[in-house]
């Protein structure tokens, strides 16, 4: 079982967050994850995941490093395939690459992308980054959406054959797309366990129907987390974690699995859908997890709407010295 952690993201300034990172590394932690949002209502997000990852990579040893997800659509596959093949370089080998279909209008509006066009320009960009990846010799590609020609595809990627590519998304088709053109399935923090429950449930029949051993492949899961050593700590500081989902689906923006409505009471929404407790009782959520639904790498994100720097850290220490732990 893998651990890992969304560093600390939002805001006006990078400083702290590869600090962070290489704390969580001491820890335990085995990844570090971020994600990739042009737009939205919170304050908890940043652009450029490969950017920062690149940065991470500098400031650690062995974190894997993983986007989750990159929106594949809104970008040039030629640009994403380079950027993370020198990713790959610069970390040794460390990268997995996530990406997703995206699912803000705005976002699509500015970078110029019909959202129409976003499962085409997904496919054709996973098939792209597979060839980009696996190729010793100049590739062409060409689609409805971009055409590559007698291209050296360069650096080469330190992994043998090429870094794992992930998908995200929630959809039918997009589960299907996980198993065809992507070496794993990665779940977001939205959801409720009960949806991913049954979103696996579909990926396992497209992977049984394409003869592949559902225990050769992996198994990410991202949820919110809220640790403290006492319940009532655990209270207080989950009100952070409240607010993050007041701010960003109270209003008019929305997530195709999240409403206003379903984010008023804490309890309702946290309900089968965020980690939270003490240490005995997280360890005993995730084994409850594990007991459900194929699992053996967990991302969690501890940092939450306007929560100071020091919570943040003293999460991240009792989860690696508490919980990590009783999963070695």
């Amino acid at each position: 079982m893998k651990f890992g952690i969304f560093p600390i993201e939002g805001g006006s300034r990078w400083e702290g967050v590869v600090e962070q990172c290489a704390f969580a590394e001491d820890l335990g932690f085995e990844s570090c994850w971020v994600n990739d949002h042009q737009a939205t209502e919170g304050d908890n997000y940043w652009p450029a995941p490969l950017t920062r990852l690149t940065s991470i990579a500098e400031g650690t040893d062995s974190l894997e490093l993983v986007t989750s997800v990159l929106i594949l659509p809104l970008y040039h596959p030629l640009h994403v395939a380079q950027r993370a093949a020198m990713l790959d370089n610069i970390s040794d080998g460390r990268l997995t690459l996530g990406v997703g279909l995206g699912y803000v209008q705005k976002e699509f509006d500015a970078f110029g992308v019909p959202m129409d066009e976003r499962a085409g320009r997904m496919i054709e960009g996973l098939q792209f980054l597979d060839l980009f990846f696996r190729s010793d010799e100049p590739i062409s590609f060409d689609c409805p959406f971009f055409t590559v020609e007698d291209w050296e595809p360069l650096p080469e990627v330190v992994q043998d054959p090429r870094p794992p590519l992930w998908v995200g998304g929630w959809g039918p088709k997009q589960i299907a797309r996980s198993v065809r053109f992507s070496d794993a399935w990665v779940p977001g923090v939205v959801a409720d366990l009960g949806i991913v429950e049954d979103r696996k449930e579909q990926q396992r029949e497209h992977v049984d129907r394409a003869g592949d051993d559902w225990d050769a492949v992996e198994h990410p899961l991202m949820r919110e987390a809220v640790i403290a050593e006492t319940e009532a700590e655990v209270m207080e500081r989950k009100e952070y974690l409240h607010t993050t989902y007041l701010d960003e689906y109270g209003g008019e923006f929305s997530h195709p699995l999240m409403t206003a409505d379903s984010v008023e009471d804490f309890h309702e929404l946290a309900d089968d859908r965020f980690i939270y407790g003490t240490p005995e009782q997280i360890i005993e959520q995730i084994e409850a997890i594990q007991d459900r639904m194929a699992l053996d790498h967990l991302a969690l994100r501890f940092h939450h709407s306007g929560m100071p720097n020091e919570l943040v850290r003293d999460q991240i220490e009792l989860f690696g010295e508490e919980v990590i732990p009783a999963f070695s």
